[in-house]
């Protein structure tokens, strides 16, 4: 009440949004604590009087156990503390017990037999289950014998005749410490067979007494039951299972080949990207020393060769490589101008077939200006590695993504196995 005189005074002086809130907020919980306090007090019912008894709904019968905490006071043995009472669910009277038994009853037969129709003539599996009524009535199984059918309902075949096998069946039903016994019997006969397999049990039989022949050469029978047999030997599967397999392998090492290829490819293609812009600043200055076009591709050319004599083993350079067949076609007769054209298009890519064009071009107009164009090319060569580079980085860090989520979850995994491990101690 203090609260809503308070909200009201806030909103009439202005301060709706200051004092306001707050009185709300107070207003909110100690509504939602009156709340609480009713509900956890909802179960219990006081008797006025100086020895204070507090009655408890005990939970329906199957309900479990209801844990109800109190604060113990003994004023004599100076005794004040928290106190957990456990009530049990309502125990059953002994008519309500007898009829939860005759449905646990009606229900452990309806599932003992199956696919039979009767107790009467038991031909299918039968079923012993361990429970009933949604697991509230165990159940224990014995037999007078096991050579007919086994706990697990399975019928013996081997034991059974046409005459059929009397069994007698005891469950013993146990429910919240109280028990009774079910009898019944049953009668096993032999399980239905289809055609097939009763012509296979006669094959047996009849393979069986050819093993059992003295004779010197096995037969093979070739009428079991009035079926006629055709025996044909069985084809092996191994050569053509070690032809598919060579199918496979050429299969792969072609798919694998065009891999390879692919990825020679690329890592050439990435090369030629990272060496551009290095091959244009050593153009562009050798022509702006005053060299004509051929003499710096010369000099390039046999700055190349020089660095690698003497070694084992040189860094790829494919750009040089390419530029030192460009220089030994211009030595064997060819123009530069077709010389130039082939070297773009043997590298097959959009930025050294524009290089090629400017060579082309300034072939015929001269040197002049070529210096320029270069450095302007080199300067959007830089700038395209500089964005291709950025983009190989995100998406490396997308490619990151699973292994760090993955690790993630092993974290969570380790922090929370000994958590839940103390809650249950």
């Amino acid at each position: 009440m203090i609260g809503v005189i308070f909200y009201i005074w806030s909103v009439r002086k202005g301060r709706r949004e200051t004092w306001g809130i707050y009185a709300l907020i107070l207003i909110v919980s100690g509504g939602l604590g009156c709340l609480a306090a009713v509900n956890a007090r909802s179960g219990q019912t006081a008797v006025s009087g100086e020895g204070l008894e507090i009655g408890i709904d005990r939970p329906e019968p199957g309900g479990g156990s209801l844990e109800q905490d109190y604060e113990l006071r003994v004023d004599d043995l100076q005794i004040k503390e928290p106190y957990q009472v456990v009530v049990e669910n309502r125990h059953l009277t002994k008519q309500e017990l007898e009829t939860l038994f005759e449905q646990a009853v009606t229900e452990l037969e309806q599932t003992f037999l199956g696919e039979n129709e009767s107790l009467d003539c038991i031909t299918h599996p039968v079923g012993f289950p361990a429970d009933v009524l949604d697991g509230r009535v165990n159940v224990g199984w014995t037999l007078d014998r096991y050579d007919a059918v086994n706990l697990n309902g399975e019928l013996q075949r081997e034991t059974l005749t046409d005459c059929g096998t009397l069994v007698c069946a005891t469950a013993a039903l146990e429910y919240e410490g109280a028990e009774a016994l079910h009898q019944f019997s049953f009668m096993v006969y032999p399980p239905e067979q289809s055609e097939a397999e009763t012509f296979y049990d006669l094959l047996r039989q009849t393979l069986a007494e050819e093993n059992a022949s003295t004779d010197a050469v096995f037969c093979l029978p070739v009428d079991v039951g009035g079926h006629r047999l055709i025996w044909k030997a069985a084809r092996n599967q191994t050569p053509y299972q070690i032809l598919g397999l060579g199918i496979v392998a050429v299969i792969g090492i072609m798919i694998g080949r065009k891999e390879d290829v692919r990825r020679r490819e690329q890592h050439r293609r990435e090369l030629l990207l990272a060496e551009y812009p290095q091959m244009l600043g050593q153009m562009s200055l050798l022509i702006g020393a005053g060299m004509t076009v051929g003499y710096a591709w010369e000099r390039l050319v046999r700055s190349y060769e020089e660095r690698g004599k003497g070694r084992a083993s040189t860094r790829e350079q494919p750009v040089y490589e390419e530029m030192c067949t460009t220089y030994h076609q211009i030595r064997d007769g060819i123009s530069e101008r077709a010389a130039y054209e082939q070297f773009g298009e043997r590298l097959q890519l959009s930025v050294y077939r524009r290089f090629s064009t400017l060579l082309v071009q300034n072939l015929r107009k001269g040197t002049a200006g070529l210096g320029r164009l270069l450095e302007k090319e080199m300067q959007e060569a830089l700038d395209a590695q500089e964005s291709n580079i950025k983009k190989r980085g995100e998406e490396l860090q997308t490619k990151l993504l699973l292994p760090m989520m993955l690790m993630l979850g092993l974290v969570v995994v380790i922090i929370m196995i000994p958590a839940l491990a103390s809650f249950q101690i």
